[in-house]
C-alpha cells in the first residue's frame, strides 16, 4: 500500500477475505507520512513501530492515571511494575498486528470505566472497546461485558437504572455509527 508492490497474507486474499484492509490502511498512512523522515523500507517499518511504542506508552499512562486516582496509588504502582516487567507488554506493544490495537483500545476503554473524576464515562468506554473490536479483533468487545454488567448493577442498587441504560445505549449506536462510516469506506475502496 505504500509501495505500490509486496505479498498479501491469505487472510487478506479476496478468496477469504476474512480481514478488513482498514487495520493495513491505518499503518499504511503513518507509513507513508514517517517516509518523510525515513526513505528505505525498513526504516519506514520501524518507524512505525517506534510510533506504536509510543501509542501504547500513552494507553499504559492514561490507564496507570485512572488505576492510581480510582482505586489506590499503590495498586497503580504495582500495575506499573508489572507492565514495566512484563516482556509479553513488551513484544505486543510495537507489534504490527490487530491484536496489539486491540490491547490499546481495552487500556483506554478500561481507564474511561475506571476514572469517575468529572463523571461516568461509559460513552467512551463503549466507543474504545467497539472500535477495538471493529479494527482490531472482533472478540476484544467482549471484554467491555463485565464493565457494563458492573455499571447495570450499581445503577439498579442506587434505583437510577434510566441514566445509565441511555449512556450504554449512547456508547453503542456511536460505535454503530463508527461502523456504518468503515463499512462505506470499505465498500468505495473495493471498487478500486
Amino acid at each position: 500500500m505504500t509501495h505500490g508492490h509486496g505479498l498479501q497474507t491469505w487472510e487478506y486474499s479476496p478468496e477469504y477475505s476474512i480481514r478488513s484492509w482498514l487495520y493495513v490502511g491505518l499503518h499504511a498512512g503513518l507509513a507513508k507520512a514517517l517516509g518523510l523522515f525515513a526513505r528505505t523500507k525498513s526504516a519506514q517499518f520501524y518507524m512505525v513501530r517506534l510510533a506504536l511504542g509510543l501509542f501504547c506508552t500513552i494507553c499504559e499512562t492514561r490507564l496507570f492515571a485512572a488505576i492510581s486516582r480510582s482505586l489506590n496509588p499503590r495498586i497503580g504502582l504495582f500495575f506499573l511494575v508489572i507492565v514495566i516487567f512484563s516482556p509479553g507488554m513488551f513484544h505486543a506493544s510495537t507489534a504490527v498486528l490487530p491484536s496489539s490495537f486491540s490491547m490499546y483500545m481495552s487500556m483506554l476503554g478500561l481507564a474511561a470505566f475506571l476514572d469517575w473524576q468529572g463523571g461516568l464515562k461509559t460513552v467512551q468506554g463503549v466507543i474504545c472497546f467497539g472500535i477495538g473490536a471493529m479494527v482490531g479483533w472482533p472478540f476484544a468487545g467482549a471484554l467491555a461485558i463485565p464493565f457494563l454488567l458492573e455499571e447495570i448493577a450499581v445503577a439498579w442498587s442506587l434505583g437510577d437504572i434510566a441514566p445509565a441504560m441511555k449512556r450504554i445505549l449512547e456508547g453503542v449506536v456511536k460505535c454503530l455509527l463508527i461502523l456504518v462510516c468503515l463499512s462505506v469506506y470499505k465498500c468505495s475502496r473495493s471498487k478500486y
